[in-house]
């Protein structure tokens, strides 16, 4: 999922129009409506209320989630870790796999233990050890492989690290593309255009003949996943009022928490790959994607702030007699809505653009950015990479590891929401991030069979607060950041945060080149130190948040500016409850 796209769509929440249009497809008390509508703070009176207009676009926005959940994770399905041996040549194929290695394999000390090589054999004439030129693969666990279709071992295992960073690779571009393009050409068109990329791309993968057409077609596949993610994640955000905006948040990382178990299900029950992903592709995708062209609408906001009043009415008013709202009361708001955005739209010219190099001018509000920037890569290294390859280091049975680690996401963003408002986000944060780290590095003194439970529990552990951090994260960039500099702070915070991703396939592979526990010890020492520098931030809880660069500066915790407004859970969390009038 795009957090930038998430955050924005989080920040821009005061704009009066974007209020106004929401409340009107909502739905509510009459006689309150246009009082509300003319104060610019509807949503304060009548709350927010899920219609059936609103309900289509989430269910799309979950349903997709939990794909790009699938897609992000199947490379460890489809790439494992799996046992391997030089091949027995021709004549020696009557010899068991016991026998063969007996006689012509090799043993090596592989972290600390004494194993067959799995890259050289003894010649048979000379004795000479020499290197595989091709390969026999361990089945137990896993029937078909690319790793075995390519032969992606030994000198060309940091292949499969390499897929995966190209695919992650493909996220940057995205945000990049379909953002502007959505604000172009509009949310639906974005959606349908990336669904398409998606479907042709993946359904492709499946007929890949090489792997630089494999992590190629990888490439255009996470850039569609993270298009029509990004973008129906917008669209939610843009037809649920402010004051459902957190819950909506939450609810749609349920679909990704999800799709982490689909994932388990495809691994496990639905082998070989190339059978489960054709089931996939061309039924529940495919069917989504027709829905997405159907009855997915395109955004009120959009199309009211780039002047289309007529398609807007029209959608408008499908909203109204789906919400069952009061048609006469829809049309007086609409013509007031129309003419705020027009209003809007007239002083746009005069708005002053801001940058990146915005945040790094001064000298309080660039130490900040920094700490921000690295706890985005942290968390994004953190959470990418156990994803990929906790499962596979830790022993055991790795279907069972799944969806352990796949369960711990529920609760985990659940809690996230109830600890900061009890405890603050500084805390929260740095909390989660410190026990996160120090959970991974006590899995290093459990390496023993006998123990292996114990390292699997407090492996799960670190992710549980990993996954915590991460949902905790996104709130607290958006009220550290003033609002001139809000969407650029946490658009480029997530731009950071990818990096993290690309190269956390090969800090797994440094613990294949060096020893299994590496990884962990790099996890959990960069995770205590970024949970030591969120320190130096200020508490944003109940605090009245900086618009300016100038308020940025002088912002230091909840009574460090005048009173003006607060946070944005707890704005959102007033704006609920407040009493109708």
């Amino acid at each position: 999922m795009c957090l930038a796209c998430r955050d924005s769509a989080l920040g821009d929440s005061s704009a009066e129009g974007s209020e106004q249009l929401v409340v009107l497809i909502e739905g509510g008390p009459s006689g309150t409506m246009i009082k509300g509508i003319r104060k610019g703070r509807a949503d304060r009176i009548i709350g927010a209320v899920m219609g059936p207009f609103q309900r289509i676009v989430f269910l799309f926005a979950v349903t997709i989630s939990m794909f790009g959940a699938y897609h992000n994770l199947i490379i460890t399905a489809v790439a494992p870790k799996i046992d391997h041996w030089c091949a027995r040549p021709p004549g020696y194929e009557n010899l068991t796999v016991e026998e063969w290695k007996e006689m012509a394999i090799p043993m090596e000390t592989r972290q600390g233990v004494q194993r067959y090589s799995q890259c050289q054999r003894r010649d048979l004439d000379t004795n000479a050890t020499v290197p595989c030129d091709s390969w026999e693969y361990d089945h137990t666990d896993y029937k078909s492989t690319i790793v075995d279709e390519w032969d992606l071992v030994c000198s060309r295992s940091w292949l499969v690290s390499l897929s995966q960073s190209v695919y992650m690779a493909g996220y940057m571009t995205s945000m990049i593309i379909f953002g502007q393009l959505s604000d172009r050409i509009g949310r639906r068109t974005v959606i349908c255009i990336a669904l398409s990329i998606l479907l042709t791309a993946g359904f492709s993968t499946l007929l890949s003949q090489s792997f630089i057409a494999f992590i190629s077609l990888r490439y255009f596949v996470s850039l569609g996943v993270s298009g029509v993610g990004a973008t129906s994640f917008v669209l939610l955000m843009e037809v649920v009022g402010p004051s459902m905006r957190s819950f909506f948040g939450l609810a749609y990382e349920f679909g990704w928490a999800t799709g982490y178990l689909l994932h388990l299900k495809v691994a496990f029950f639905m082998r070989p790959f190339s059978e489960l992903t054709w089931k996939v592709y061309v039924g529940q995708l495919g069917r989504t994607a027709g829905t997405a062209s159907q009855v997915l609408p395109e955004s009120p906001r959009w199309l009211m702030a780039n002047k289309k009043f007529t398609r807007a009415r029209q959608l408008i008013f499908d909203a109204v007699e789906r919400n069952d709202m009061d048609k006469e009361e829809a049309e007086v708001k609409f013509e007031l809505l129309k003419k705020e955005f027009e209003k809007v739209s007239a002083q746009k010219p005069c708005s002053i653009k801001v940058t990146v190099f915005d945040l790094l001018k001064k000298p309080t509000l660039r130490k900040r950015t920094l700490i921000l920037y690295f706890c985005w890569f942290v968390n994004y290294l953190q959470r990418t990479t156990p994803c990929l390859s906790t499962p596979m280091t830790l022993g055991g049975n790795p279907y069972l590891n799944f969806a352990i680690a796949g369960a711990v996401e529920f609760p985990a963003y659940a809690i996230s929401i109830v600890i900061i408002q009890k405890m603050g986000r500084r805390l929260s944060q740095s909390g989660c991030m410190l026990l996160a780290g120090i959970a991974c590095i006590v899995t290093i003194f459990f390496s023993d069979v006998r123990t292996l439970w114990v390292k699997i529990t407090f492996a799960m552990i670190g992710k549980f607060l990993i996954t915590a951090s991460y949902g905790i994260l996104y709130v607290y960039s958006a009220e550290i950041y003033p609002t001139v500099v809000r969407n650029v702070g946490v658009g480029s915070s997530s731009t950071i945060a990818r990096f993290g991703a690309i190269i956390a396939p090969f800090v797994k592979e440094l613990g294949y080149a060096t020893h299994e526990n590496v990884p962990f010890g790099v996890y959990g020492g960069i995770c205590i130190l970024s949970g030591l520098t969120v320190l130096c931030l200020p508490e944003t809880r109940g605090a009245q948040l900086p618009d300016t660069l100038v308020e940025g500066e002088e912002f230091k915790g909840p009574s460090s500016l005048p009173s003006k407004s607060t946070g944005v859970l707890e704005e959102e969390h007033k704006s609920a409850e407040s009493p109708q009038q």
